[in-house]
């Protein structure tokens, strides 16, 4: 090996402030998108693309909430990048 392996991290750190910030409102947005596609899929059936879309979008915030509040990506092991 080039080098020596980067050291290990801790299992979980808690979050910088704006990452904490931006999760939490992710995760806001996705509980409340997905309340609102359950009342519209409970209210009428065609209500079912609007339902659609907003299961998506809750998902998708939901995973990006949970990115954000682990602390973000990392691309790489190696401790000079």
């Amino acid at each position: 090996m080039p080098h020596e392996p980067a050291p290990p991290e801790p299992r979980w750190r808690m979050p910088q402030r704006p990452m904490l910030v931006r999760g939490v409102g992710l995760a806001a947005l996705a509980a409340t998108a997905g309340w609102f596609g359950f009342a519209g899929a409970r209210t009428s059936w065609l209500f079912a693309p609007l339902t659609v879309g907003l299961g998506a979008v809750s998902f998708l915030a939901a995973w990006a909430a949970a990115i954000h509040l682990t602390g973000g990506e990392k691309f790489d092991d190696h401790p000079f990048i």
